[in-house]
C-alpha cells in the first residue's frame, strides 16, 4: 500500500511533510488516515493545517 501526501493537492513527500508539521503530527494523522481507510477506503482523510489543506490517501 502506498501512501500519498497532498498539501493543497500538490504532492510532497513524507520527509517535507514531517519537516513542516512535526514527525509525531504527521505519524498520528498518517495512522487516523490509514484507520479511515480500512473501515471506508471511499472516505477522503484530509486536515485544515493551517498554512493549507493536508490530504493523505492510499493507493
Amino acid at each position: 500500500m502506498r501512501t500519498i501526501i497532498t498539501l493543497d493537492g500538490k504532492k510532497i513527500s513524507k520527509k517535507a511533510a514531517c519537516e513542516m508539521f512535526g514527525e509525531a503530527d504527521m505519524n498520528k494523522r498518517i495512522g487516523d488516515a490509514k484507520e479511515a481507510f480500512f473501515e471506508d477506503p471511499h472516505e477522503e482523510s484530509s486536515w485544515w493545517m493551517g498554512n493549507g489543506m493536508l490530504t493523505i490517501e492510499f493507493r
